[in-house]
């Protein structure tokens, strides 16, 4: 079967699954990954035959998309500011609102061997991103899974990167003083997850549930930030799009002082800024 065969015979059957308004994208996705080409590979060349082998394991991924698994579970690599990275479903798949927090963070002023935390690592995505932009950092991946931080450690190996990562229950087997603490915590309140769709039902509910408001983890983090963060110390957190105001306040009780926001495509808060007066 030639490449624009497979895709068109894929985007028929994707629509099946509702919430998959663009199944050409995810076509090509899933096919790019079963090849080993590039999307762009795929797009010029589509007259070219592909095997019997990436073709059987093309359909295969088409059919378990169809139930709802989540792309990048079905491969198990997904795009973060233009690099790879290996995800599981013990880990949530990067957002693109998380490389909003990675541009802000590069934009910030910081010392040239900031010492960076990185809380609730996940997949690693964003301390690894940091890693490979600012070599001269410090920096530590903590998450209170095991599995996520197996996950993290690969992709660290993967991309050569210098990170210590260590398991912990927010930063309570942290020492002074970070210069910079990120974190993307749990924020979904607990009402809403039932509302998010199958798809997002398949990631590990310990990286979404945060709690009646969603900000039981991050009150935990700001009371602590005080004693992690060194004087003019930064935090930088991602939010829900209405939880800004609530953060800042929060934040000010623990003499912290805002700092800033940075806002996603939306239009929504996404990053809250903070420093360590």
């Amino acid at each position: 079967m030639r490449i624009d065969q497979a895709l068109s015979r894929a985007t028929g059957i994707l629509p099946v699954r509702r919430g998959l308004p663009e199944p050409r994208r995810e076509a090509l996705f899933l096919l790019a990954a079963a090849s080993g080409l590039s999307e762009i590979q795929l797009r010029i060349r589509p007259e070219r035959e592909l095997s019997t082998e990436v073709e059987e394991q093309f359909f295969r991924w088409v059919d378990r998309r169809t139930t709802g698994e989540p792309a990048e579970h079905i491969v198990g690599r997904c795009s973060f500011w233009d690099r790879t990275f290996r995800v599981t479903p013990d880990v949530l798949i990067p957002r693109p609102e998380t490389e909003l927090m990675v541009q802000a963070v590069l934009e910030a002023e910081l010392p040239s061997r900031a010492r960076v935390l990185d809380v609730g690592t996940g997949s690693g995505c964003l301390v690894i991103t940091l890693a490979t932009e600012r070599v001269d950092w410090r920096l530590v991946g903590i998450d209170r899974s095991i599995e996520a931080l197996q996950v993290a450690r690969l992709n660290g190996a993967e991309h050569g990167v210098d990170v210590v990562w260590l398991w912990s229950d927010l930063m309570s087997s942290c020492a002074p003083a970070f210069d910079l603490v990120t974190a993307n915590l749990p924020y979904v309140p607990t009402g809403w997850l039932p509302t998010l769709g199958e798809e997002i039902s398949r990631e590990p509910v310990l990286a979404l549930d945060g709690g009646q408001d969603g900000l039981d983890l991050v009150r935990r983090l700001i009371a602590d930030l005080g004693r992690v963060l060194a004087p003019g110390g930064l935090c930088f957190l991602e939010l829900a799009e209405d939880q800004a105001d609530a953060v800042e306040e929060l934040a000010v009780k623990h003499e912290l002082r805002p700092a800033g926001r940075r806002r996603d495509i939306g239009g929504c808060d996404r990053v809250v800024i903070l420093e360590h007066s």
